[in-house]
């Protein structure tokens, strides 16, 4: 299988590396500046907690039209920078190009599906702390990681197949859901209201837990409110999961909404806060803490 991982950060780089280390498919890395010139000249090193490694791509490009098509396309940009990929790729895509996102935020395959209706659209979420610390050097922190992907509606069950066969080899751990966009308000659930609160207050997640813990769960009710005015069903054992899954972050881990604020890089406001702010005004649904947070965060004005 021909694969390009577009957008080699954190997690584009990570699941890049095991699909190479693991398996025999063709592997290409979409990737710009020192990262690239380092990943070509020494390779990707993945540092984990236990243990250290160095993959060689068959490609490291930022000029995916120069290699061909593809079988399969993970999309693991920011999200500010998604339709700009998907306008680059172009000549990468087929009919038969499977497309899988794993972005922060939601309605990204709904994205995909407007650029390229004919294309097999799935969609993903993954779990993952992992960012890059030097060019070249990706830092994957604890045991968190957890991949969910699937397709509403169904895709044909050998594309399924395809997939799952790939992401066994590679020993990802994965799994196929038949409710991935209820899937995805529950991680959005989560890194939305964490993201918002972390880069507000520039601390990392389990300071967060332990010292505002009120904002955190208001900011959690707002998402299910929001949710819940675009018939998704998200509850509070929701919230509950999420602050269970929450109590056991890494110490010190902070969001890549953080990150990018601190490091002065494009940062997914408009994905991880806007989102909430903007479709509660049109369903009708208050969300004060978000709003707080995002025009704080935002560089422009909030407008009507």
């Amino acid at each position: 299988m021909k694969i390009l991982i577009a957008g080699s950060g954190g997690v584009g780089s990570y699941v890049g590396a095991q699909l190479i280390r693991h398996t025999d498919a063709h592997v290409s890395l979409l990737a710009r500046g020192n990262h690239l010139d380092a990943i070509r000249d020494s390779g990707l090193t993945i540092d984990e907690d236990n243990e250290h490694y160095t993959v060689h791509p068959a490609h490291a490009t930022d000029n995916p039209g120069e290699l061909g098509t593809f079988d399969l396309i993970l999309l693991s940009v920011k999200a500010t920078s998604l339709e700009t990929t998907l306008e680059q790729l172009k000549s990468t895509i087929t009919p038969d190009t499977i497309l899988l996102p794993l972005l922060n935020g939601v309605g990204h395959a709904d994205t995909l599906r407007r650029y390229y209706p004919d294309s097999i659209i799935l969609d993903g979420h993954i779990y993952i702390l992992s960012n890059i610390t030097a060019p070249g050097i990706v830092r994957k922190r604890g045991k968190v990681f957890r991949l969910v992907w699937g397709s509403e509606p169904a895709t044909d069950p050998t594309v399924d197949r395809r997939v799952t066969a790939l992401f066994d080899a590679a020993k990802l751990r994965h799994t196929h859901s038949d409710a991935i966009t209820l899937d995805g308000w529950r991680k959005y659930l989560f890194i939305s209201a964490f993201a918002a609160l972390t880069a507000y207050h520039d601390k990392p997640m389990d300071a967060i837990i332990a010292e505002h813990a009120q904002e955190l769960e208001a900011l959690m009710r707002e998402i299910v409110a929001v949710a819940h005015a675009k018939q998704i069903p998200l509850t509070e054992a929701h919230i509950t999961a999420a602050l269970t899954q929450a109590a056991n972050v890494t110490p010190g881990a902070k969001t890549s909404l953080q990150l990018d604020f601190k490091q002065g890089k494009p940062a997914e406001v408009e994905a991880l806060c806007g989102l909430m702010v903007h479709e509660g005004r049109r369903l009708g649904v208050n969300t004060p803490e978000m709003q707080r947070m995002y025009e704080r965060l935002t560089p422009a004005p909030l407008l009507d």
